[in-house]
C-alpha cells in the first residue's frame, strides 16, 4: 500500500485539473490520500473533496500563519466539520515563526497569537480523540513546550521534518511520529537524510506536501500525491531497502495513526 499522508489538493495548483491528479495517483498505485487543512475554509474544501473520492481522508485545523484570521468561535466551527468521519486529525496545526514582522512587539503578539491557537487545537483535539499533524518552523522550543504543558497527551505527527537525529529522539522519546517529504532528495537537506536514516521503522510516515517540495527530478515543478513514491524510493536509498518496504512500513504507520480501518 502506497500513501501520501500530506496533500494539499485543494490549492489553486490544482484548480485545472484536481481530478485528473487524484486519477494519476490511484494509476500509480497511492492507494489513500490525506488531505490537510490549513484554515476552516481549507477544513470544509479538504473535507468536500475527502467527501468525493473514497481514497481521500481529511484533517480539519488553524495553520499557525492563519491563526491571525481565525475567528473567536472557530472551534465551534471545527467541532462542525469533525463530526463527518471522513475526518482523520487535526491539523496542520503549531507554530510557525519564520518572517515574523521586523517590530519586536508585533513579533511578540504573533507569536502569543499562534500559541494560543495552538494550545486551544490540542485541547480540542484531546477531547476529541484524534491525533495531531503538526507543523512546526524556527519555533522548535516552544513548540516541544506547548506539547508537555499537555502531557504530550496527543499522539503527533511533525510533517515536513527537516531536522537532525537529536531532534528526532527529542520527538521519538515523547512518543511522537516524523514525516519525509521530498526534501529528502534535495542535496543541502543533510540533516532530513540523516534523520532519515536513523528513525525507527515503526516511527515515520512518507508525504509530498503538494504543491510544494516536489522530488527530484521534478524539484520546482508542481508536486502531486504519486510523487510520495519518489521520496520512498530517496529513504528505501538512505537505508538499503527495498522501496515497497519502506512504502509498507509507512503506510502501515500511518493506518494506526489515522486509525485508518482498511
Amino acid at each position: 500500500m502506497w500513501m501520501d499522508t500530506h496533500a494539499h489538493l485543494y490549492f489553486p495548483e490544482f484548480s485545472e485539473d484536481r481530478e485528473g491528479v487524484i486519477d494519476r495517483a490511484q494509476k500509480e498505485g497511492i492507494d489513500r490520500i490525506v488531505v490537510v487543512a490549513t484554515d476552516l475554509a481549507s477544513s470544509r474544501a479538504a473535507l468536500a473533496l475527502a467527501q468525493k473520492h473514497a481514497s481521500l481522508a481529511c484533517t480539519v485545523g488553524i495553520h499557525p500563519k492563519s491563526a491571525h484570521a481565525a475567528p473567536p468561535g472557530f472551534l465551534a466551527d471545527l467541532e462542525e466539520i469533525t463530526a463527518h468521519k471522513k475526518v482523520a486529525a487535526v491539523g496542520e496545526i503549531g507554530l510557525d515563526y519564520h518572517r515574523l514582522p521586523p517590530d519586536p512587539e508585533a513579533a511578540d503578539a504573533e507569536k502569543d497569537c499562534q500559541r494560543r491557537a495552538f494550545r486551544a487545537q490540542l485541547a480540542f483535539a484531546r477531547e476529541k480523540n484524534l491525533p495531531v499533524v503538526i507543523h512546526q518552523r524556527s519555533a522548535w522550543e516552544d513548540t516541544l513546550a506547548t506539547l508537555d504543558e499537555v502531557d504530550n497527551a496527543v499522539s503527533c505527527v511533525f510533517h515536513c521534518f527537516g531536522e537532525g537525529p537529536d531532534r528526532l529522539q527529542e520527538l521519538i522519546r515523547r512518543g511522537h511520529f516524523v514525516s519525509f517529504t521530498g526534501i529528502v532528495t534535495f542535496p543541502n537537506a543533510p540533516l532530513a537524510r540523516a534523520s532519515a536514516q536513523a528513525v525507527p521503522m515503526d516511527k515515520f510516515f512518507l508525504e509530498t506536501d503538494c504543491p510544494f517540495l516536489a522530488p527530484v527530478p521534478y524539484r520546482g515543478k508542481r508536486c502531486e500525491p504519486w510523487h510520495v513514491r519518489l521520496v520512498a524510493e530517496a529513504v528505501a536509498r538512505l537505508r538499503a531497502l527495498p522501496p515497497s518496504v519502506v512504502a509498507e512500513a509507512s503506510s502501515q504507520n500511518a493506518r494506526l495513526f489515522f486509525r485508518f480501518d482498511d
